[in-house]
C-alpha cells in the first residue's frame, strides 16, 4: 500500500510541477509552490529529489526518452521513407497539444531555458537517431547528403513545437493549432531539408 501512496505522490508532483512552470515559469517556480498544488509537505520533496531542477531533469528525460522510442518505433515502421516517419510524428505532436495543452507547453518551456542542458546519454541516443533518419532520407533521395545532423534534430525534434506553441499564441488572431497544420509541417520541415 505504502508503494502505492508513493507512486500516487509522485504523480501529483510531476503534474503540479508541470502546471505550475507552466503558469509562472521555470525561474519563479519554487519548491514550496510545487509540494501546495502536489498535496504534499516540501519535506517529502526533498527526500525524494535534491531540488527543483533534479525534478525537472526528472520529466525532461521521461519525456525525451518517451520521444525518442516513438522515433525508434517509427524507423521500424518506415524504413524506405522519412515522410511518413515525420508526418506520424508530427501528427502525434499536435495531438499531444491539443490532448495535453499544458504538458505541451512544458516541454516548450524546457526546449527554450537557457539553464537547462541535455545528458550526454540523451545527445549520443539523438545522433543516432538522427544519423538513422538522415541515412533513409538520403537514400530515397528526401533529404540532401549536406543536411546536418544538428538540423535534422531541430527541423524534427524541435520546429514543430515551437510552431505549435507560436501558433497556440494566436497573436495575429488568425490562427488555431488544428490536426490540419500536419501536412504544410512535414511539407515545410522536407522542403528544407532538401
Amino acid at each position: 500500500m505504502a508503494r502505492k501512496i508513493d507512486e500516487d505522490k509522485i504523480a501529483r508532483i510531476k503534474d503540479a510541477i508541470m502546471h505550475t512552470i507552466v503558469e509562472h515559469g521555470i525561474e519563479a517556480t519554487t519548491i514550496a509552490m510545487i509540494a501546495k498544488k502536489a498535496n504534499v509537505s516540501g519535506g517529502y520533496l526533498y527526500r525524494t529529489y535534491s531540488g527543483k531542477q533534479d525534478l525537472i531533469n526528472e520529466l525532461y528525460h521521461d519525456k525525451v526518452n518517451s520521444l525518442y522510442k516513438e522515433l525508434e518505433f517509427l524507423l521500424t515502421l518506415y524504413p524506405n521513407s522519412i515522410k511518413p516517419l515525420i508526418e506520424e510524428f508530427i501528427r502525434n505532436r499536435v495531438t499531444y497539444f491539443l490532448n495535453e495543452p499544458n504538458a505541451s507547453k512544458f516541454f516548450y518551456q524546457l526546449l527554450h531555458n537557457e539553464n537547462f542542458f541535455a545528458s550526454e546519454i540523451i545527445k549520443e541516443k539523438s545522433a543516432e537517431l538522427m544519423k538513422s533518419i538522415k541515412k533513409i532520407g538520403v537514400k530515397s533521395g528526401e533529404i540532401s547528403k549536406d543536411t546536418t545532423v544538428y538540423q535534422l534534430h531541430y527541423h524534427i525534434l524541435v520546429y514543430a513545437v515551437d510552431y505549435i506553441n507560436f501558433t497556440r499564441k494566436n497573436i495575429f488572431g488568425e490562427q488555431e493549432v488544428t490536426i490540419d497544420d500536419v501536412d504544410k509541417l512535414t511539407d515545410n520541415i522536407l522542403n528544407i531539408l532538401k
